[in-house]
């Protein structure tokens, strides 16, 4: 598979500068040192962000998405390991109280949530370009660590008939409409985890990624998805934002300063959304 080589995680092991790690757990992955493309987005904000940022604690939002990313890319240990009690909506029922004794409370799912986690498998194991690529021959949850940069792929795949080698990353969304969606990789940065994830594949292997995916499914039914890869322009501003991140990241390590925002004066426009309005309104006014 182009090259790639995967060891397997074990407890206490010596961390490789340049590896694909299966199956290690995300306590070790986020507590090794460098930076990812989440600590890059604090670094973006300000480097005082990054520097003072908080413990991660799970929410019951991310437990939801663990699951769903269980459900997708593990089904068989989505069956096994976690409990949907659609008819529950008590937490403090019987069902729910021995359900978690056996499975744990972030994995026993009741009324809307196990509606929804269970929807999104049903719909998206419907698309025929989503199942195609989840069903690809693969790793899943494959962390990578490349010198100072760390990547946690939801999926690294090949497709058996072209041989392309392939990183697929999942996101829950409300709208996955192009337009939608496209304002969702503006917000949240899609495209420089794109280019830093194609990136950080090519330096451990020598090759390039074939194509860096997208699994946009929305929450709500009916669970619409649309996979999408981005433009090479796209991936190019995602290359320069976090390069340009990184080296501030360099810099801020050298100096050992972490600065929050600048603090000159700055004149502030209002919202673009909100002058339209009033444009709009004194047009009105006039007519």
């Amino acid at each position: 598979m182009g090259g790639i080589k995967v060891i397997d995680y074990a407890e206490g092991m010596k961390i490789p500068d340049s590896a694909f790690i299966q199956g290690m757990p995300n306590e070790v992955y986020h507590s090794l040192p460098g930076i990812s493309k989440s600590g890059l987005d604090l670094i973006n904000r300000s480097p005082a962000h990054y520097k003072y940022r908080e413990e991660r604690t799970p929410t019951r939002a991310m437990e939801i998405g663990t699951a769903i990313h269980t459900a997708l890319l593990e089904p068989e240990r989505f069956s096994n390991e976690y409990m949907l009690l659609k008819e529950v909506k008590d937490r403090r029922a019987s069902e729910y109280k021995q359900a978690v004794k056996v499975h744990g409370t972030e994995r026993v799912l009741v009324s809307k949530e196990a509606d929804n986690v269970a929807g999104m498998q049903e719909a998206v194991n419907s698309a025929a370009r989503a199942h195609e690529l989840l069903t690809a021959p693969g790793y899943q949850e494959l962390s990578a660590i490349s010198g100072k940069l760390r990547a946690r792929y939801d999926k690294l795949g090949w497709l058996p008939n072209s041989g392309e080698v392939f990183a697929l990353d999942i996101k829950k969304t409300q709208d996955a409409r192009p337009d939608a969606f496209a304002r969702s990789v503006a917000n949240y940065r899609y495209h420089v985890q794109a280019a830093l994830y194609s990136d950080v594949y090519e330096q451990i292997t020598g090759h390039k990624l074939d194509a860096f995916y997208f699994l946009a499914v929305e929450e709500e039914m009916p669970h619409a998805c649309r996979v999408y890869r981005l433009e090479d322009e796209a991936l190019m501003i995602g290359r320069e934002e976090y390069l340009r991140d990184l080296d501030i990241y360099y810099e801020c390590v050298d100096r050992q300063e972490w600065p929050g925002y600048e603090s000159d004066d700055e004149y502030l426009s209002l919202p673009g959304w909100l002058m339209a309005k009033y444009e709009d309104e004194l047009q009105e006014e006039i007519v």
